[in-house]
């Protein structure tokens, strides 16, 4: 489980975090059963307060990611596949949303943008 924190975005660090593990875990990174290592050890070694990182896991917690189990730890939940193919349809719509806005913004057309996206897919 890889996490790379940016001071160069607008996002706050919790959902760094939350965004690329649950990113793992749908394209099967993280497999269902993994265990993941604990709240303290990812802020020491992201060198960050443990307030996001329990953030991080509370979101992936209710949304089903992950569940705890009191006294072992934190996994990855099993996800059937319509419910994986559900959530990536949800985070893509939810992240294409922000940055069609954006474009919105600058002005630019939808043929614009759908080129854009042509262009960089």
């Amino acid at each position: 489980m890889d996490i790379v924190l940016s001071q160069k975005t607008d996002k706050p660090i919790y959902t760094q975090i939350y965004e690329q593990i649950a990113a793992q875990i749908m394209n099967g990174e993280v497999a269902p059963g993994e265990k993941l290592p604990p709240i303290r050890t990812v802020a020491v070694n992201l060198r960050i307060s443990v307030i996001p990182v329990k953030q991080a896991w509370e979101q992936l917690e209710r949304e089903g990611f992950i569940y705890t189990a009191a006294g072992r730890g934190t996994f990855v939940n099993e996800l059937a596949h319509h419910e994986i193919s559900s959530k990536r349809k949800t985070t893509a719509e939810e992240l294409l949303s922000q940055g069609i806005a954006t474009c919105r913004e600058m002005g630019l057309s939808l043929d614009e943008v759908i080129e854009i996206v042509k262009k960089t897919w």
